[in-house]
């Protein structure tokens, strides 16, 4: 080499180059990381709707397999509907409610009205279902302001499940 001769260029980054790219590299990242972060919270939506809707629909069927009414036929044989002539009247809308018994004694639909509370998950014979339906909870109103309290009652469910979300489910019992 001459002694005035200018050094051969090097190829390669310089560490302000490094910087600017390792700056970039973060904030494609950050950008990536939020709309993944968001997507994981919500992948167990499905598995609480389908929860909600096999406990709702199994709640809903023990429902309207009770009688119409405290003074309806709890055989299941409908010798007498409550409201009719001879028989005593229906129950009045403020006393639904259990009149006294445990959930595995229920024999009429207005039984299960929680009165707007929810309360937790229970089976038909009263035993708790805290470990299988974790933080799980259920409220249902009955109501017969629609057809009149001799005619029909509008039973409406609703299934809280963890994620706070509610799962509404509704049906008629008719007195017959």
């Amino acid at each position: 080499m001459r002694p005035n001769q200018p050094l051969p260029l090097r190829a390669g980054f310089t560490l302000i180059e490094l910087i600017i790219g390792i700056v970039v590299l973060a904030i494609g990242l950050v950008v990536i990381t939020s709309f993944l972060a968001p997507q994981a919270v919500r992948s167990i939506d499905p598995i609480y709707q389908v929860r909600s809707a096999e406990l709702g629909s199994s709640l809903m069927n023990e429902i309207l397999t009770k009688s119409f009414d405290e003074n309806s036929d709890h055989t299941g044989g409908g010798l007498w509907r409550c409201g009719e002539s001879g028989q005593a009247g229906c129950t009045a809308a403020s006393d639904y409610g259990p009149e006294g018994e445990a959930r595995d004694q229920y024999n009429d639909v207005d039984d299960y009205h929680t009165g707007g509370a929810f309360i937790a998950i229970d089976d038909s014979l009263a035993s708790g279902l805290a470990d299988i339906y974790r933080n799980f909870t259920y409220q249902v109103s009955v109501d017969s302001s629609e057809h009149g309290a001799s005619a029909a009652k509008r039973i409406d469910l609703v299934i809280k499940a963890p994620n706070g979300e509610g799962y509404a489910f509704s049906a008629y019992r008719w007195n017959y």
